[in-house]
């Protein structure tokens, strides 16, 4: 299950990118981008069956990207960077959360995503909680590293 859901956000990810901000993954800048300094994140939260969250990690100029192709603005504002990535992890989790399987009459809740600041994802890295599933995408823009963590779900590691 853990794979069916990795791939599954990778897919979403993927589609995300390229249908919203018009950006497609480079496999080959893989080894050029493993070491750019975070500059951004997102988190989403759910709620239903299952709770828990995606985070989205932005590196490499990759916000202002994201922002510039989804605002058609060459000169976005730091909260138009914010809300663009917000809403890319919104649209992302949206995809996901329902593979992780429901009652129909209770559904999914998502949240409105929150901008987090560096000192908060050093406090959940502190944390060594493991995502569900992970996956990175790199782009000519930057890289992406996203996490979708779920609480209490049956076919999670530990």
């Amino acid at each position: 299950m853990k794979t069916k859901i990795e791939n599954l956000l990778k897919e979403a990810a993927i589609r995300t990118f390229e249908n919203i901000c018009f950006m497609f993954v480079e496999p080959d800048l893989e080894d050029t981008q493993k070491n750019l300094a975070l500059e951004a994140a997102a988190e989403v939260k759910f709620r239903g069956n299952y709770s828990g969250k995606l985070i989205i990690e932005s590196r490499g100029g990759l916000s202002l990207a994201i922002a510039v192709n989804m605002l058609s603005n060459n000169h976005p504002g730091s909260q138009q960077k914010k809300d663009a990535l917000g809403e890319i992890a919104n649209i992302i989790c949206g995809n996901v959360v329902p593979a992780l399987g429901r009652r129909k009459e209770l559904g999914y809740k998502i949240e409105s995503p929150v901008f987090l600041k560096k000192i908060e994802l050093m406090k959940m890295k502190e944390e060594k909680r493991k995502p569900l599933a992970e996956v990175t995408l790199n782009f000519n823009e930057g890289r992406a590293d996203i996490k979708f963590f779920v609480d209490d779900y049956p076919f999670q590691e530990k």
